[in-house]
Order: C-alpha cells, then sequence, then structure tokens
C-alpha cells in the first residue's frame, strides 16, 4: 500500500466494536497512526453510546459479542444513521452471518484472524465515492452526506453543537418521521427532553436556514426536501 492511499485515512474517523481485548487492541493500534480519530468499544451496547457521542465515518465490528452484539448494535446505529459503512469480521464464515451484515448495512465481509493491511484496503476502498454531489434541501441549503458539510448558497455554514446534532439526525433521515424517541436518543443521549425543548431547536433551524419541517402530531417531525414539498 503506497502513501498516497494511506493519505485518504487521514480525515477518517473510526469506531472499533470487539470484545476481545487483544484483538481490539492490536486492530485499533494498525489504525491510530492512519485515521484522524480511533474510538474502540468492548461491546455493541458501548459501541451504540460512543457513536451517539460522535458519530464515526467508518464502524468496524464483531458480531458476536455479550450484551448486545454486531447485529443489533447496528441496526440500532442504521436506524439513526441509515447510510453508515460498516465493516464486520467473525469467526464463523456462514452464509446466514454474511446475509444478515449485508441486510444491515455492512459494505465489507472480513474472517478472522485480521490482517491488518487487508483491513486498511478495505476502508480505503470504502472512502472512494465517485459521487459526491450535493444534496438540495432548499433554494438555498445543500449538504455533502460523506462530509457533514452544510452550503447556504454555495457557502459552508457552521451550526451550534446541539443544533448541528439535531440537522444531522433529519438529514440522514430525509423525508422520514425523526421520532420524539430518536431525538431524544441520539441528541439528548436518552436524556428526558420536553416537546416544547425540541420544538425551538426545529424553529430556530427553520428561521436559520430556511428549511421545512412537517410535525406530525405526538410523533415527531420530518425535514422535508424542496423535491418532496
Amino acid at each position: 500500500m503506497n502513501n498516497e492511499s494511506l493519505k485518504l485515512l487521514k480525515k477518517l474517523s473510526i469506531l472499533i466494536v470487539e470484545d476481545d481485548d487483544m484483538s481490539r487492541e492490536l486492530i485499533a493500534s494498525g489504525l491510530k497512526p492512519y485515521c484522524a480519530s480511533v474510538r474502540v468499544a468492548a461491546d455493541g451496547c458501548e459501541g451504540l453510546e460512543y457513536f451517539k457521542k460522535q458519530k464515526s465515518d467508518i464502524v468496524i465490528t464483531d458480531i458476536h459479542m455479550p450484551i448486545m452484539n454486531g447485529f443489533e448494535m447496528m441496526k440500532e446505529i442504521s436506524r439513526l444513521k441509515p447510510h453508515q459503512k460498516f465493516i464486520v469480521f467473525t469467526s464463523y464464515d456462514t452464509d446466514m452471518n454474511l446475509m444478515k451484515s449485508i441486510e444491515q448495512g455492512a459494505a465489507l465481509f472480513l474472517k478472522k484472524p485480521i490482517d491488518i493491511k487487508d483491513l486498511r484496503s478495505m476502508i480505503i476502498a470504502l472512502t472512494y465515492e465517485k459521487d459526491e454531489k450535493l444534496i438540495k434541501i432548499s433554494d438555498e441549503i445543500s449538504i455533502n452526506l460523506k462530509e457533514e458539510k452544510i452550503y447556504k448558497n454555495g457557502e459552508e455554514i457552521y451550526l451550534t453543537y446541539l443544533q448541528n446534532k439535531f440537522f444531522w439526525l433529519f438529514a440522514y433521515n430525509l423525508n422520514k418521521l425523526v421520532s420524539y424517541e430518536m431525538i431524544e436518543e441520539f441528541v439528548y443521549e436518552n436524556e428526558v427532553v420536553s416537546k416544547g425543548a425540541i420544538q425551538n431547536i426545529i424553529l430556530r433551524l427553520k428561521r436559520e436556514l430556511g428549511i421545512k419541517f412537517k410535525n406530525i402530531s405526538e410523533a415527531g417531525y420530518i425535514l422535508v426536501t424542496s423535491q418532496k414539498e
């Protein structure tokens, strides 16, 4: 692997979810020198909580883990970020495991023991996308999902920390219902919050960005793109 290929890893944040201490640290040590951020979790539940606090470009996960297995974690992560990229590895090379991984959104599948060079190559393959077109949400607002950037009339803009978490939860679920439960879980990390507080953030985003939300009574909101009005 040449230096130019490795440079593609520099901007990536990686989350490693593996219950075996030695394997987890081996994988982390093989990626840390090349990636912008590498975090580790010992099970699916911990991995999910880390993801809620800071989304990762790629989630690398084992399948068989205690408390919450890899499939269950991937399902929950995909609920918050439907296009999340996964690399799944396991000791059991069965068609059922492979199919379940694909169903949950896994882009690549790797059998243990893990070869770090192969893993780095897989990550690089996931970073290469020909289509990086901006998604137009309104006449003024466009987004780049891959880089999580927001543009207003072609100029990149920035939101507050809370507004940013709100916005990207909706952006990854365009034209789909984002429930109050999802907002509490992802934005407020399971803390109880009033519907009035949520409505205030929604109103600020509408006012500052000029985007449109549809309120579904007692259920949540939908971020509506201009094409779906």
